[in-house]
């Protein structure tokens, strides 16, 4: 059983329980695009559909998603692992940093 349904279950639930699994999952989604950037010296992360969808989670509802969204894809395009791999770590802080008054 995921969280999600664990929390659904609460009998005392409410908004809570939600904001609980949206803030659980937005975190794994960012750490994601991190592992991702970390890794992208080894592989294409644009190939990845678990961070495909990791990204959109972070940017949807980010005040800059869109333009970080573009910002990631721009960045893992780059030839050198060297910098694809900066780049990518430098645009993750910045989606953390977005949400971090959401993830306390």
């Amino acid at each position: 059983m995921d969280r999600k349904d664990q929390l659904r279950n609460v009998a005392f639930g409410g908004a809570w329980s939600e904001q609980i699994a949206g803030r659980e999952e937005l975190a794994g989604s960012l750490q994601r695009l991190r592992d991702a950037a970390g890794q992208a010296g080894r592989f294409d992360v644009r190939t990845d559909a678990e961070v495909t969808v990791a990204l959109w989670k972070a940017c949807k509802d980010h005040p800059k998603g869109e333009m970080l969204q573009q910002a990631w894809g721009r960045g893992a395009a780059l030839a050198n692992p060297g910098l694809r791999i900066r780049e990518l770590q430098r645009i993750a802080a910045l989606l953390e940093e977005g949400h971090r008054g959401r993830l306390r």
